[in-house]
């Protein structure tokens, strides 16, 4: 929600870098999005084995997120938005935020339960932000946790987790910087889900 409110800005930014593959088809910037993200999430993996391949992960969540963030920008410059490329990016966010977080689950940063919480937060609450289109209301972009913060905070936790890494018990659950990470996604995302839910079943009550 934070950094969705500011596309506006972030445009100025994204435009002229949009205007650097201008004659690239929008469903190929969307597959190098997804590519990368698969990448990142193996690399998310092998990083708690060999921790310097975190830097490779970082690298690729930011330029999955770059292509990410300029295929839709592409399409409309080219006028040749439809309703299949918007399929294509939505569906192919979801499998990047699949490969980005299991490769945190699989990579043991922190216990199973609270990594497929946040892999649940995360689903629900893009479903719910285009749920609320598929219904005839505007696209829901509310809420605590959307999906630029997610791949901003991504970015942030990997750096912190490759530079100071810090492992401790509280109770039963083991913290590191990335189950901090995964804890916030799980109560932010569910949190989002729940108010995007309600945003769009007060919309669609009878007047």
């Amino acid at each position: 929600m934070v950094l969705d409110s500011q596309r506006s800005r972030a445009d100025r930014i994204l435009i002229p870098i949009t205007n650097l593959f201008i004659k690239w088809k929008p469903d190929r910037v969307s597959l190098l999005s997804l590519t990368l993200a698969a990448f990142a999430g193996f690399f998310i993996y092998l990083g708690s084995i060999y921790r310097l391949l975190l830097l490779a992960a970082f690298l690729c969540v930011v330029f999955s997120s770059l292509f990410d963030a300029i295929d839709g920008k592409l399409a409309r410059v080219r006028n040749i938005s439809s309703p299949r490329g918007d399929l294509i990016d939505h569906v192919f966010d979801r499998f990047a935020d699949v490969f980005m977080i299991l490769g945190f689950i699989f990579g043991m940063y922190a216990q199973y339960a609270v990594g497929i919480l946040a892999l649940v937060g995360v689903m629900l609450t893009s479903y719910m932000g285009v749920q609320s289109q598929a219904l005839g209301l505007k696209r829901n972009y509310s809420g605590l946790l959307g999906r630029a913060d997610r791949l901003v905070l991504i970015m942030i936790f990997i750096l912190v987790e490759l530079i100071i890494p810090f492992s401790m018990h509280l109770w039963i659950f083991r913290i590191t910087p990335v189950a901090i990470l995964l804890i916030w996604f799980a109560i932010a995302g569910n949190a989002t889900a729940v108010k995007r839910f309600l945003d769009s079943y007060r919309a669609l009550a009878p007047s």
